[in-house]
């Protein structure tokens, strides 16, 4: 597997933990207890924006790329490029909710808990579709000269909560996985 290729099967594992966690805290909250606002809020920030900057930007350059190269199933790719633009409008829709809530604003908790499930099912959806049947066309058809291609033009940067962890803004969300990472249960 290219390194490109590994590096977004990471960052999918790495944006499942997260889901895993915005869902448990969304059961939490189902159940009427007030889970951390603002830790969720981190995620919602964190998905949003690593994705938006870093791993949708480079998944759009290899379907393209896989595109050009005469790949079928056109529509996989195509859906999978206009769900990148209403990720970001999914979770700006439950960041405001959360926002909401923390500015003390009189919200229903049916509808923030449905903006979040709908993040978290909608994420895991897209997920699933590129690991299915996106990055096993991609691997098929790309050479190592598309890879060079595609990891000179793709962008770069830290992932800010998994790379070197941003202090600021996701102190919470890194607290919250180093305790789970090192939590009695689960090292057992």
């Amino acid at each position: 597997m290219h390194a490109v290729m590994t590096n977004l099967a990471q960052d999918h594992a790495r944006l499942t933990r997260v889901l895993d966690l915005l869902q448990g805290l969304l059961d939490r909250f189902h159940e009427g207890v007030e889970p951390d606002f603002e830790l969720m809020q981190e995620m919602v920030e964190y998905i949003g924006t690593y994705a938006d900057i870093v791993h949708h930007p480079t998944e759009d350059i290899i379907f393209r790329r896989v595109l050009e190269k005469g790949a079928g199933q056109h529509d996989v790719f195509d859906v999978l490029m206009r769900q990148h633009a209403g990720l970001s409008a999914v979770s700006k829709r439950f960041s405001k909710s959360l926002e909401g809530i923390i500015n003390e604003e009189v919200l229903l908790r049916e509808d923030v808990e449905a903006n979040g499930r709908e993040l978290v099912a909608t994420m895991r959806a897209h997920l699933q579709l590129e690991d299915a049947e996106a990055f096993p066309i991609a691997q098929q058809y790309l050479d190592d000269d598309d890879w060079a291609a595609i990891e000179a033009e793709a962008p770069v940067a830290e992932d800010p909560l998994f790379g070197t962890p941003d202090p600021v803004r996701f102190r919470a969300l890194y607290r919250c996985l180093y305790e789970q990472a090192h939590s009695p249960e689960i090292s057992e």
